[in-house]
């Protein structure tokens, strides 16, 4: 687009220094032809400056539009429009300023887009929920743990109030106090469906740029770490439950053999059950330490070529006596050439005890034990099973009864002498083998407990 040349800014003077001459010459002789020809040149520069002026108009017009079309393409976010204009143009100065202007907010819009883009990784990667309130408490970032965490089943819930989308008033008033009195403040948050799940939620405020505050909201998953905190507690809470039924046992009888007028036979008798008790704790303290030995890989373990037919075949033999005096049957089922296992003889002969002798203690006189094997599929792992007619485990303690002290008959058990620890020692003998343990159970019909142990390879290091 071309302007005014600079020529053309004397027109205007020319012209009326033209007709100004012409006005002088006219008393001189032949004055009124110079004054005609002045007088013409003059309308002839008025003219060409009229037109210049009008096509200066129509240039600076077009310019104008160009430049409102270029900030109206960079509104609608095309920040790569330009604007270019003829170097005589008034305005080539203001286009070039313009095109800079727009460089400079492609360059800080590149920026800010890779910095929401490692924001959103971030965000994502993260395992700890995340969500960020503005002071009408609406949320304006969430991420994908937040999502799972609180079960939202929308992918979209930016703009939402937050009540409208975890459903909890703790959480609720919890961020109506941080959003007052600043600070920070923890809740700990648990779906309806589930108390076994536990969410910790931090809330902490957070100023805004146009004033208020708003909030954020940290929340991680210690379901685990609640989890072990009661498993702590019912622990420590069964181990002195444990022991205090033998200390007062032995306390009692111990204060009444303190009494001089207690005769010999009540004096034997009440040694005997002191004794029984104190056998129980030691046998309670061994059981404890051997579990511990085994969660901190420091119990002697010798991997070797187990011969389970001989090992089961031995236990079967040493028990018979106890089966026979309880009214019992029991059925060995162990087929020859049974492969050897990979394991330490020793702890599986552990096993086997522990789950033959509940058998024999939650089976009434007269019921069946029968011990069997046999080998899966893939001839890789062999089975034992033990299985009895007892009374069986109701459906909603099978889950439970590995864990360390859990009785399904409490009496029957503290009867025994038994520990309740027994069936977590085999839980943790077969999973220092890497094998694993079925039960199947039907109240009133009996057990059967299989373990599944990895065969013996050629080759393998014992």
């Amino acid at each position: 687009m071309r302007g005014i040349g600079r020529a053309n800014v004397w027109l205007v003077p020319g012209a009326l220094g033209l007709a100004t001459a012409g006005a002088l010459v006219l008393s001189l002789p032949r004055g009124r032809l110079w004054a005609a020809l002045l007088f013409v040149g003059a309308w002839i520069w008025t003219a060409r400056y009229l037109i210049a002026r009008r096509r200066e108009q129509r240039f600076l017009s077009e310019s104008v539009v160009q430049l409102n079309d270029t900030v109206e393409r960079w509104a609608s976010g095309d920040l790569h429009a330009r604007v270019y204009l003829d170097q005589d143009d008034p305005l080539d100065s203001l286009a070039h300023g313009m095109n800079r202007v727009a460089e400079v907010l492609m360059e800080r819009t590149r920026d800010l887009e890779q910095d929401k883009k490692q924001l959103e990784a971030i965000l994502t990667s993260m395992a700890n929920g995340i969500i960020i309130l503005n002071h009408g408490l609406t949320i304006t970032l969430i991420n994908r743990a937040a999502l799972q965490m609180f079960r939202v089943q929308e992918s979209s819930v930016t703009g939402r109030h937050l009540l409208e989308v975890i459903r909890d008033v703790r959480i609720d008033d919890a961020v109506h106090r941080v959003t007052r009195a600043q600070g920070t403040e923890t809740v700990h948050w648990s779906p309806p469906d589930s108390e076994a799940v536990v969410v910790e939620v931090t809330i902490a405020s957070l100023p805004e740029p146009l004033g208020g505050l708003g909030a954020v909201m940290v929340s991680r998953d210690v379901s685990l770490q609640s989890q072990l905190d009661r498993m702590r507690q019912d622990f420590v809470a069964n181990v002195s439950h444990e022991l205090q039924t033998p200390l007062t046992i032995i306390r009692g009888f111990t204060e009444t053999l303190m009494e001089e007028d207690i005769d010999q036979e009540s004096r034997t008798r009440f040694t005997r059950l002191i004794h029984e008790e104190a056998n129980r704790m030691s046998r309670l303290v061994d059981d404890l330490l051997t579990l511990s030995r085994m969660e901190h890989h420091s119990l002697p373990f010798a991997v070797e070529g187990v011969d389970l037919l001989v090992l089961v075949e031995s236990l079967v033999s040493r028990l018979a006596p106890r089966v026979q005096e309880a009214g019992l049957t029991m059925v060995c089922q162990m087929p020859a050439g049974l492969p050897l296992v990979l394991g330490d003889a020793d702890r599986l002969q552990e096993v086997f005890l522990n789950l033959i002798q509940n058998a024999i203690q939650y089976t009434p006189a007269g019921g069946t034990i029968t011990v069997s094997a046999q080998t899966d599929d893939s001839g890789q792992w062999v089975g034992v099973s033990v299985e009895d007619t007892g009374i069986g485990i109701p459906s909603q303690d099978v889950p439970r009864i590995f864990e360390r002290f859990y009785r399904v008959d409490k009496a029957r058990s503290r009867a025994s002498g038994g520990t309740g620890l027994g069936l977590a020692i085999v839980k943790h003998i077969i999973e220092l083998h890497r094998g694993r343990i079925e039960v199947n159970s039907e109240v009133g019909q009996g057990t059967r407990f299989t373990v599944w142990l990895s065969r013996e390879q050629e080759g393998d290091d014992r």
